[in-house]
């Protein structure tokens, strides 16, 4: 597990949905716990630590919209027993009507919800649940061909993993589907054929099109040459990324 949890607050396990921005990137995510301090973000694609970041939600029971500042301080990686996946974030600089719009929603759920203290409390459909992918996944556009079905050449990939990818593309391909893709790095050209069978359709109008595929077939020698392909292990930056110091005055 990467960083140290310490917490200063009561946190309360409330799941509800969030949106975090890691610079130009956006994802659609549940909160895990929401404490005065932070919050618990589930997620099998974690910033680095102290990484600022920017949370939206809409708050109940008003559903009132507000965006925090805050700082990544621990990570729980994916196949940590009896936990999620996720990150959790100090609060940064948040101060005058966003703080007591955070303080007060907190002080609603201790009142509304005491058990969640213990127990997960998830009020109402909150949407589909995140947090399923085996692997971490790293932003790559990799050129992708498929062999079985014309209409879908040539495609880009928006994110990659050692088990899947996810292609934009606007057709309708059924949920169960094996294709067998070519899979190019535009600045290697090195190609790579793999099998994948698709696990997820996204075509909701707030989200881009596209198919969620996962890999198989591949022994672990062969997932690892995919891995060096699609560059996964290279350390890439972000536009827009600042990094805090733990001992920032700003923090919460």
């Amino acid at each position: 597990m990467e960083g140290i949890e310490k917490r200063r607050d009561k946190r309360y396990r409330y799941q509800m949905p969030a949106v975090l921005l890691r610079g130009a990137r956006e994802a659609r995510v549940l909160t895990g716990d929401v404490g005065f301090r932070g919050l618990f973000l589930r997620t099998d694609d974690p910033p680095p630590l102290r990484q600022l970041l920017q949370v939206k939600l809409k708050l109940p029971p008003s559903e009132a919209e507000l965006t925090l500042h805050a700082m990544a301080v621990f990570v729980v990686p994916a196949g940590v027993a009896g936990r999620a996946p996720g990150v959790g974030l100090q609060l940064y600089a948040v101060g005058g009507e966003a703080r007591q719009q955070w303080e007060g929603f907190v002080r609603w759920v201790a009142k509304t919800y005491p058990e969640s203290l213990e127990a997960t409390t998830t009020p109402g459909a909150i949407g589909p649940e995140t947090v399923k992918r085996k692997f971490p996944r790293v932003q790559r556009a990799l050129s992708v061909r498929a062999q079985s079905i014309k209409d879908l050449q040539p495609l880009v990939t928006e994110d990659v993993s050692r088990g899947g990818m996810f292609l934009r593309t606007a057709l309708d391909v059924p949920i169960g589907s094996e294709l067998r893709l070519l899979v190019t790095n535009p600045l290697t050209g090195q190609v790579f054929a793999v099998d994948t069978v698709v696990r997820r359709r996204v075509d909701h109008p707030a989200e881009r099109a596209g198919l969620g595929v996962e890999l198989f077939g591949l022994d672990e020698k062969r997932r690892e040459e995919f891995a060096a392909l699609a560059e996964l292990d290279e350390v890439s930056g972000e536009e827009g990324v600042v990094y805090v110091a733990k001992d920032d005055p700003l923090l919460a």
